[in-house]
């Protein structure tokens, strides 16, 4: 083995929606049986061997992320890949697994053919320069690191999906847990009005104001009568711009949330095609949302359809999934 513990080195629980994901990292290592410890900024030990460790970090979160020669480093979002080349053993970025994407981090099209699957979820990338980084993009660097494109997963551990949530009293109510904009989603708004004008309120939570814990949302989506994955758009001042990096719906960007909600026992419903088709064309989908309101509740108490979802998401969408992606990455 190349590593002996492994480290998360990021946002402390609840600080940032981010968080979550290490929280997913952790949690899945530590199931696995590996030495784990979740580090941040501002909880540096003063007394502590970082030798031959795997860390897994976040570009805004890693200021003072000991740099160590013996060291693997897979970081999400490296805006500053200069800082690790040459100076720890691996450096491996996390990038979002899209067709193509442009914002203040990323400029970059995925290229499948120049890559390596790993698995349906996961794709590797030796790079030669840094021109994926929108800062850079214009006049790329020369640089040899590697990159990954993956997704997220359900906070669910494979043996913790049970079958039995399938059949839990549902009330007569959406609850999203979640931001929402509805100048910025008309796609959600299209959606919620079509719920509200059938009867289904839609009740909303801030996690930037009220973070609420992995219980609690799971709760909350538990007692929903559906829980939907709707990607946007994007915002039309950025796009104006010439940014897609909030344009989840026709970049393909592939959320949790829809890996959460099924997992947790519901019907996977979904706006993106990209999402459908990562998820063996299963889960019920419609590119109007008015429509796909309509279509999932016609669905509600298709018991087989939601246990097939549940059994997809529990062989290739869990972090155990996502943490066996990496160490296949380490053997290349």
């Amino acid at each position: 083995m190349e590593f002996n513990k492994v480290i998360i080195w990021g946002f402390p629980l609840h600080s940032h929606t981010h968080s979550y994901i290490h929280g997913g990292w952790v949690k899945a290592f530590k199931h696995l049986g590996y030495t784990t410890h979740w580090f941040d900024d501002n909880n540096v030990p003063s007394d502590f061997d970082f030798e031959n460790a795997l860390f897994i970090t976040e570009g805004y979160a890693e200021n003072k992320i000991p740099i160590v020669k013996s060291s693997i480093y897979f970081v999400h979002i490296c805006i500053k890949p200069e800082k690790y080349i040459g100076k720890v053993k691996r450096l491996i970025e996390i990038r979002y697994l899209v067709d193509h994407i442009k914002d203040c981090n990323y400029n970059y099209v995925l290229d499948k053919s120049k890559c390596t699957e790993i698995s349906n979820a996961t794709y590797h990338e030796k790079l030669t320069n840094n021109g994926g980084l929108a800062k850079y993009h214009n006049n790329p660097q020369p640089m040899d690191y590697e990159c990954i494109y993956t997704c997220w997963a359900t906070d669910l551990l494979p043996h913790e999906i049970n079958e039995e949530t399938i059949s839990m009293p549902r009330e007569n109510a959406i609850y999203w847990c979640g931001s929402y904009n509805s100048n910025n989603n008309p796609e959600l708004r299209k959606f919620v009005e079509e719920s509200n004008k059938n009867g289904i309120k839609v009740m909303f939570n801030n996690p930037w104001q009220s973070p609420m814990s992995y219980e609690d949302v799971k709760m909350y989506t538990m007692r929903s009568i559906l829980s939907p994955d709707i990607r946007c758009s994007g915002d039309p001042r950025k796009i104006a711009m010439g940014e897609t990096g909030t344009c989840h719906k026709s970049i393909g960007y592939i959320p949790c949330r829809i890996l959460k909600a099924i997992s947790y026992g519901h019907l996977g419903v979904t706006n993106s095609k990209h999402v459908y088709e990562l998820l063996n064309k299963k889960v019920i989908y419609n590119d109007d949302e008015a429509q796909l309101f309509h279509d999932a509740i016609a669905q509600t108490s298709n018991t087989e359809l939601i246990k097939e979802q549940m059994e997809i998401v529990k062989n290739h969408h869990t972090y155990v999934n996502r943490v066996n992606d990496l160490l296949k990455v380490l053997q290349m």
